[in-house]
């Protein structure tokens, strides 16, 4: 029997990353540093794919584009320079000296259909250049990961045969005073992966990974907005179906948001037998969903794009569950989830970490519209009152509350009654030993003249405890607080347009307390209930995500 063969391939023995700042959500340099072996010796490496987690993205439109044919020719723009390499390499010859050759990173313009493509020139010494094109992949199917892609690296400079050794990799954080990275913006453990494979053992990968962790969550903004439209001419009388399009306006340098809760105006309802063609899942999976199926369309507008993203929405059957809204982004798929009762809620989770700076989702009208007017659009008592609740990467929750505007009202229509916006953000904190503090900020854009704030039960105040508030900057004395079990009430002899509460002597659950230790940040429900100086009275059902304290 002969002997077993040796596998030929080439090892990835340690990866480094290195970031000037780790701040969520900041602009830091970066550098990453690869270290390889081969077994046997007579192994190169060939194809490099480093796959970055979700949040730290480069922004292509920062830097001017090197045009292809001047990358070939080693002629890129400096403003197109976003980084550097360094090669380190053994040259296989008798006594062959080790060398280490630098070079140039470049933001290429992208072949179609790719976000982007970086460009990599390594100038060894007494040898031509060495060019290679980095192939940029957003993964959707693998959770918003960048999947950077290297091929054909030379095996040989200067007609002399090379073992490459070492790698590193350089992007600057900003070009020109814009910044071209960005930091994931949720503070948990990141992961960096580099995988190879080598020329003569082209179909074993061999990879590992490194890892990082954000921080200065705190100090990054979430200050996301809603509005919204419905109906249009011939569409706004009782029972019409009815166009709706919900925005979610950002600042792009906030933190992105994780999820997102959008109840509709009580003057919009579901109709039933638009639900009677659905995509199965295993359509939407395979994005195939039929073109009856389709009902809207979504609009996805980032600075890492040069022009929006125009998406297909359809209605997708969920086993067990109401049918929901979904779409496909970079491959991936975002299905929601619908509740009825009294309004009709979407929920979307699972969104990526991306920065935007604005995402319209639009349900078409017409005989086929999904919703419908539960009473006439035009009166002005029309329930056009929306709420969202956005949940941040950093852990901030914020609900807001805006009256949808009304397209397509007859001349003469009596203006709607004017509706007072809400923006709420509300935290809760647990600590293992079961101590617990929650935070609230309501701000509206009239006076608030009483509120009524009601605790989850998994939360309850300790004997004797009370908690700081104030109004438009004024702390209200123990007087003006009533505290009864789980529910305090505001007394506030001066109206005002912000409440702000920190409430840190509370308990939480055996169960809740371990549940945020091991990770787990499931929503609790607060009820908060205010009075309007006018009169007018609101209710709001906040979904609040417990975190470590």
């Amino acid at each position: 029997m002969g002997a077993a063969p040796v596998l030929a391939r080439v090892d990835v023995t340690a990866v480094g990353a290195t970031f000037s700042s780790l701040q969520a959500g900041g602009a830091p340099d970066f550098g990453l540093t690869i270290d390889l072996s081969s077994n046997p010796a007579s192994d190169d490496p060939k194809d490099l794919v480093i796959t970055l987690p979700q949040g730290l993205v480069a922004n292509p439109l920062a830097a001017q584009r090197c045009p292809i044919d001047a990358f070939n020719a080693d002629a890129c723009p400096a403003a197109s320079r976003v980084g550097t390499t360094s090669v380190v390499a053994q040259i296989e010859a008798p006594l062959g000296p080790q060398v280490t050759a630098s070079g140039d990173v470049y933001n290429l313009v992208p072949p179609a259909g790719e976000p982007a493509r970086l460009g990599v020139v390594v100038r060894p010494p007494l040898a031509s250049p060495q060019r290679y094109q980095v192939a940029v992949r957003l993964r959707g199917d693998r959770g918003f990961v960048i999947e950077n892609s290297m091929s054909g690296l030379e095996r040989t400079a200067g007609g002399l045969p090379i073992r490459i050794q070492r790698i590193q990799l350089n992007l600057t954080g900003q070009v020109a005073g814009k910044p071209f990275l960005r930091m994931p913006t949720a503070c948990r453990r990141a992961e960096i992966a580099v995988a190879v494979r080598s020329w003569d053992e082209p179909q074993v990968t061999t990879s590992r990974a490194t890892a990082f962790t954000p921080s200065g969550c705190e100090r990054l903004p979430f200050r996301p907005r809603l509005s919204g439209v419905m109906g249009a001419p011939g569409a706004t009388k009782l029972r019409s179906h009815v166009p709706v399009t919900a925005s979610v306006i950002s600042d792009p340098s906030d933190a992105a948001v994780a999820a997102t809760t959008v109840t509709l105006p009580l003057a919009l309802g579901v109709d039933l037998g638009s639900l009677q063609k659905l995509c199965q899942p295993d359509q939407f999976a395979a994005d195939a969903c039929p073109a009856d199926t389709r009902v809207g369309r979504a609009r996805l507008a980032s600075p890492l794009l040069e022009q929006p993203l125009e998406l297909p929405v359809y209605i997708v059957q969920r086993p067990g569950e109401l049918p929901a809204l979904g779409f496909r982004l970079f491959g991936g798929a975002i299905l929601g989830r619908t509740r009825l009762g009294g309004a009709v809620t979407n929920v979307f989770e699972g969104l990526p970490d991306l920065p935007l700076s604005r995402f319209d989702l639009t349900v078409d009208g017409g005989p086929r519209g999904l919703l419908q007017a539960v009473s006439d659009l035009c009166t002005p008592r029309t329930r056009r009152d929306a709420q969202a609740t956005f949940a941040a990467f950093t852990g901030v929750d914020v609900t807001v509350a805006t009256p949808f505007a009304v397209d397509g009202c007859p001349a003469g229509a009596g203006a709607p009654v004017a509706r007072t916006r809400y923006r709420i953000v509300e935290g809760l904190a647990v600590s293992r030993l079961g101590r617990a503090v929650l935070t609230l900020r309501v701000s509206a854009s009239r006076p608030l003249g009483r509120a009524t704030l009601a605790l989850p039960r998994e939360v309850a105040p300790l004997r004797g405890s009370r908690p700081i508030v104030r109004v438009d900057g004024r702390r209200l004395g123990r007087r003006a607080l009533v505290l009864r079990g789980r529910k305090l009430e505001l007394r506030i002899t001066r109206p005002g347009r912000t409440i702000e509460v920190r409430w840190a002597g509370l308990r939480a659950s055996r169960a809740l307390a371990g549940a945020v230790a091991r990770g787990r940040r499931a929503p609790l429900t607060v009820r908060l209930a205010v009075v309007e100086a006018s009169g007018e009275r609101r209710a709001f059902t906040l979904r609040v995500r417990a975190r470590k304290l």
